[in-house]
């Protein structure tokens, strides 16, 4: 494994961008920068020996900097809604940042995803850390979080989150990349994309994006790819997918455990051949097609980002945890070791 370490630019606090360009032994790369220990890009070998990236990103340091879309991004302390920014641990009531009026989403006004992480390598990986103090974004506790990429010969992406607080606090951190594996990221290949997903069911929304606290059966619904499927034309649905403008669902894994990495997802794209399995230690994978790319400014070499022109699939928690008795805790208490992981194999 070598890993290649370049200055890429500087925040506008003169803090130093870095880009890290991990390449294995067949020529595949995973790019990463400190700027909210972004995932950059997922470079693959062609038969013909050239690469083609299949993660979307940007090209330029100041691009992470201006990010409104949280571009490959880890996000945090919290992923997803938590209702109202309210949430009570011991019978303390705190209040969070409301950052989507009224409601707390993915860490707040200055998430995890917006902050300059503290970078090392370590043999064959990357290492990004960050320390939140007690307060941040209205949080309880003190947390010191690494976030660790491993990228090995067989084309294995290992993100492994850990952290541990000095408080009680919710915890529930993931990584957001968004993938198009034919490297074209355009809806016309995103409908193309085969889907399998190991899930029954799926967390109901109510209108503003909060849980219901129900988990309903994804049978007779547009969200069930228990059977790989082909993703298809997502301006056409009419049912759930159509009432969200695109994937913007949380599907619940089957079979889930505590601490136990087990495989979520298949992701296939006929075209180029490519095949992404997916596995986590997460209870929920959170499926989003990018509805709200148009408009945003996102872009690669000069080419605009359209709506539904790469997929997500980002392992978390379920939504609004710490206000739904029913789904499993994200709350950890003083110096208990947070540690989750995911795993994107590329065939």
């Amino acid at each position: 494994m070598e890993i290649e370490q370049n200055i890429w630019g500087f925040s506008p606090e003169g803090e130093g961008g870095l880009l890290y360009t991990m390449r294995n032994a067949s020529g595949g790369e995973v790019l990463l920068t400190n700027a909210g220990a972004a995932l950059v890009g997922v470079r693959l070998p062609n038969g013909d020996g050239t690469l083609t990236n299949v993660v979307a990103g940007y090209g330029s340091f100041a691009e992470y900097i201006d990010d409104t879309v949280g571009m490959g991004k880890i996000i945090g302390r919290a992923s997803g809604v938590i209702s109202r920014g309210r949430l009570t641990i011991d019978g303390q009531t705190t209040r969070l940042a409301v950052n989507r009026p009224p409601h707390h989403v993915d860490g707040g006004r200055k998430g995890f995803g917006a902050r300059m992480w503290e970078a090392r390598t370590e043999v064959n990986r990357v290492v990004f850390a960050l320390d939140s103090a007690a307060g941040d974004e209205g949080y309880p506790a003190g947390l010191r979080t690494e976030v660790i990429y491993d990228w090995d010969d067989d084309n294995h992406l290992e993100i492994t989150v850990v952290a541990q607080a000095d408080g009680a606090t919710p915890i529930d951190i993931t990584a957001a990349p968004m993938f198009d594996l034919s490297g074209e990221f355009t809806p016309s290949s995103v409908a193309r994309h085969r889907l399998q997903v190991n899930a029954s069911r799926y967390v109901a929304m109510r209108g503003d994006n909060v849980p219901t606290g129900e988990l309903l059966t994804v049978e007779d619904t547009d969200l069930d790819f228990r059977s790989e499927r082909e993703v298809g034309d997502l301006d056409t649905f009419d049912g759930l997918i159509g009432e969200r403008g695109g994937l913007d669902h949380w599907l619940v894994v089957d079979g889930w455990q505590r601490s136990i990495l087990a495989k979520v997802a298949t992701l296939t794209d006929p075209q180029s051949g490519r095949t992404m399995n997916v596995y986590s230690s997460q209870p929920a994978l959170h499926l989003d097609s990018a509805n709200a790319m148009s408009g945003s400014g996102a872009r690669r070499n000069e080419c605009e980002y359209e709506d539904h022109s790469a997929i997500a699939l980002h392992c978390m928690a379920l939504p609004d945890a710490v206000n739904q008795p029913d789904f499993p805790s994200i709350v950890m208490q003083a110096g208990e070791l947070y540690v989750q992981k995911t795993v994107y194999e590329f065939l």
